[in-house]
């Protein structure tokens, strides 16, 4: 959830009814995530967004708009998801459906063997290198819209990104427009330092 998810939710709540989101429509409810199933209660009052978890990693819908799961992500900050560990990569691969899962290991594995012998000025490579555009794509909906390499799938999958500003509502997205918007900020994937 963003730095911000509490004042972007109450702000939300106050303006029930008057906020127009263009894949939800006009807001008229807002669920809070249960952790103990995979289903919510509605706020109904300001005090209830008080108890928006921001620390359930199970969760990747981080609230529900009229009853659709939505991640909320800050403008402008660093593009963000869960990480994976070398010790994930191949089931997590082999579980999506990505093409040559052993091969882009080995691929990162050589990137990594690179760095350590100061063959690159940064861990920051592109993505490019390693995945397929839909490759890429399907590791990024199941990294921050369904699920994480350790926990498995989420209780609380997200269908929308709200990408918001500290005080007010940008926009709500699907991942394709969000990965479309950000392709740019998208460039690079962060080696681990060690395999």
């Amino acid at each position: 959830m963003a730095g911000n998810e509490k004042a972007i939710c109450e702000f939300l709540f106050l303006n029930i009814g008057r906020i127009n989101l263009k894949h939800i429509g006009i807001l008229g409810q807002i669920g809070i995530p249960d952790k103990n199933y995979p289903g919510y209660r509605l706020a109904e009052s300001l005090s209830d967004i008080s108890t928006l978890s921001t620390t359930y990693s199970r969760k990747k819908a981080d609230i529900y708009l009229n009853g659709r799961g939505v991640s909320i992500k800050q403008a402008g900050s660093s593009f963000s998801f869960n990480r994976l560990q070398r010790a994930n990569l191949i089931q997590v691969y082999s579980r999506l459906g990505l093409t040559a899962p052993q091969t882009i290991l080995t691929q990162l594995d050589q990137e990594i063997y690179r760095f350590h012998q100061g063959l690159l000025s940064s861990r920051d490579r592109p993505w490019q290198n390693f995945f397929s555009e839909n490759d890429f794509k399907t590791l990024l909906n199941f990294l921050m819209m369904l699920g994480s390499p350790n926990l498995g799938m989420s209780q609380h999958p997200a269908e929308l990104i709200l990408e918001a500003p500290a005080t007010q509502i940008s926009q709500e997205m699907y991942l394709d427009d969000y990965f479309d918007r950000f392709a740019t900020h998208l460039y690079h994937i962060h080696l681990p330092i060690s395999h």
